[in-house]
């Protein structure tokens, strides 16, 4: 078998450039080459060294890692089970050193960083050092230039006799058909139109290779507000055109973003406005890598994500350093780890699609399931638009945003991407427990068998404090009564964004609302419902809160028709709620009060009961019983 020839792997010759001068030198040239061969050896007590072979895929060069380096391959090795046959490494610290004893060449690795796997057994022919260096050997060339006199012009030119010599060293390479040297000398011998372009050019080559040697920035390294800064990264993904709402003008405008990967396999989100969009938005291009360099560097306080916003003046170029990984890494947590975690956790999920609520251009609202329990997730904006769900199929989410209010999802933010890889081995255990099982039924409560009375939510929530499990939300099904409504602060001004819904402050100097979120502002916003109850039953009661879409179904009408009632129609529409039995779907959170953790209920669904199939139920119970009873006395 064979590497593919688009396979990134750098080449053995870039090994022994300039060799004469680099000898026994320290190189940080960071080059990419597949490992064959591990045979571990001691030097003396203490010290380690494993010998190998680096592999381009045409050629093998024997390599010897030491210090870091070995004690790394010994970690992938011995304890993460990695077959070193199959390795990809950067090399980052590394020289040419040549054994008298062996008369050959080998390469000494002190640090590297491992890319990736890459299987089959490949044939390659050892490298020849000393043939392949005699066509870089140093060459003196002399150039003359003659006197000559241009007829063509009206006044004579003359150019003078000048023999120049120009020294052309081993290392160079082509760039759009020109051959550059970097150590080439008086280059203005050669002065003529095609040379000047090629002097512009070693001109552009020499300032990518200064970005290169200096200290490229890590994403990790980066924070807000951040003055000098270079980061090298591949482009994965790149977003078409999108619209906002800018703030400051209330207007629509047009952005769009990446999110580039660097060689620590973080990411990071680019955005483009207003002439950054025009000067950028045709020139990059996905999948490929540039140095980026000038921008403001963003954070989000609450998750710690973090955003470049480029300008007119950001400096962008595409870079040759194939060795850039072209997937991020992915941390997966299940659904019941995530309902833990805190407001705004940024998160990678495996999950199944089982019901789609909502499929417009603006909003994809789903639920979906792992081997765990299920959550609701919201895809925003018109970049998912041509997104096509389907019920049953397995994503891959990286960077979901999770939000821990009173309704606990899953939602896109600025960095969230869907990974089209099912060969992952998370998808393919999802897939595996999936097979065989009826999704329609998968972690849906039995609503029946579920329904307890509220003397048994009592004695439920005391054995979760007592247990400590605080964090993680509940749910459960009552029948119940609600007897009393508060009348008063019982709604409040909603932000009119759909990703917000905050309550909204009334600023009457202006005579207008404003959400302190989103900074939006709204002289006639829409109200929204929440109004807290009294529950009980033959039992006990509790306090609990209806949010407004099931406030709604209540009620039978809408906050700001509620509200442009008189008081006394308010308080019948009340009252006629009241005393009237329901099914009720209660939502159980924990929440600190002044130090002492207390249970409060949120109602997520308020249904009429059908007393015809709670009477069958109890016919069906009694029958059963009576059965079981006959055959106890046969026994």
């Amino acid at each position: 078998m064979k590497i593919h020839s688009d396979s990134p792997l750098s080449k053995i010759e870039q090994l022994f450039n300039n060799l004469d001068s680099n000898l026994s030198k320290n190189q940080y040239i960071r080059l990419q080459f597949k490992l064959n061969g591990y045979k571990e050896k001691k030097l003396g007590q203490d010290q380690v060294i494993i010998e190998t072979s680096l592999i381009d895929g045409q050629y093998s060069q024997t390599a010897i890692l030491i210090g870091k380096a070995a004690e790394l391959i010994k970690v992938y090795q011995n304890e993460k089970f990695i077959n070193v046959n199959s390795m990809i490494i950067q090399l980052l610290q590394w020289k040419v050193a040549y054994l008298e004893k062996n008369k050959a060449y080998t390469i000494v690795i002190y640090e590297f960083q491992y890319i990736g796997s890459l299987d089959g057994e490949h044939e390659c022919t050892q490298y020849n050092v000393e043939q392949n260096c005699q066509s870089q050997k140093k060459l003196r060339v002399t150039i003359k230039q003659h006197n000559t006199i241009n007829n063509n012009t009206s006044h004579q030119q003359y150019i003078t006799n000048s023999i120049k010599k120009v020294k052309i060293e081993n290392s160079s390479f082509t760039k759009d058909s020109f051959i550059i040297d970097d150590n080439l000398l008086n280059i203005s011998a050669l002065d003529n139109p095609a040379n000047n372009k090629q002097s512009n050019q070693f001109k552009d080559y020499q300032q990518q290779q200064q970005i290169q040697q200096s200290e490229l920035t890590k994403i990790s390294a980066m924070y807000p507000n951040m003055k000098k800064w270079v980061l090298e990264g591949r482009i994965i993904l790149k977003s078409e055109q999108l619209d906002f709402r800018c703030k400051k003008t209330d207007t629509i405008q047009r952005y769009f973003k990446i999110i580039i990967l660097d060689c620590e396999q973080e990411i990071i989100v680019g955005l483009f406005y207003e002439k950054a969009l025009s000067k950028f938005f045709s020139v990059l291009q996905q999948g490929k890598v540039y140095t980026f360099k000038n921008g403001c560097i963003g954070q989000d306080k609450a998750n710690g994500t973090k955003k470049i916003s480029f300008n007119e003046y950001s400096i962008i170029s595409e870079s040759q350093n194939f060795a850039i990984p072209s997937a991020p890494q992915l941390n997966f947590s299940t659904l019941q780890e995530i309902e833990t975690l805190q407001h705004n956790s940024i998160v990678d999920v495996v999950a199944v699609i089982q019901e789609i609520k909502q499929d417009s251009d603006s909003c994809k609202s789903f639920i979906v399931f792992d081997q765990t329990t299920r959550l609701s997730v919201k895809l925003w904006g018109a970049q998912y638009a041509n997104i096509n769900l389907q019920k049953g199929e397995v994503m891959v989410f990286k960077g979901l945003k999770f939000y821990n209010t009173n309704f606990k999802s899953l939602n896109s933010d600025h960095q969230t991407m869907i990974i089209q890889n099912h060969d992952l081995n998370e998808v393919k255990q999802l897939k595996s427990w999936l097979a065989g099982k009826n999704i329609d039924t998968i972690m849906k409560p039995n609503p029946d068998n579920s329904t307890i009375d509220l003397q048994q939510l009592d004695e439920f929530v005391i054995k979760q404090l007592n247990e400590g499990k605080t964090q993680q939300a509940n749910y459960k099904y009552i029948f119940g009564y609600i007897i009393e409504i508060q009348e008063n602060r019982n709604m409040y001004p909603c932000c009119p964004s759909l990703r917000c819904k905050s309550k909204m402050e009334e600023i009457p100097s202006r005579k207008t609302y404003r959400c302190k979120k989103c900074l939006t502002e709204n002289p006639s916003p829409k109200f929204s419902f929440v109004l807290r109850v009294t529950i009980m039953d033959e039992f006990t009661n509790i306090k609990a809160v209806i949010f407004d879409d099931i406030a709604v179904k209540l009620l039978g009408i809408t906050a700001d028709q509620l509200r442009a009632m008189s008081h006394e129609d308010q308080r019948n529409i009340f009252l006629s709620k009241e005393f009237q039995q329901k099914k009720m779907k209660l939502q159980i959170q924990f929440q600190d009060y002044n130090g002492q953790i207390q249970p409060k209920y949120n109602v997520q669904d308020i249904v009429d009961i059908d007393y015809k199939v709670l009477a069958t139920q109890a016919f069906e119970m009694f029958d059963e019983l009576d059965n079981l009873l006959n055959l106890s006395l046969v026994l």
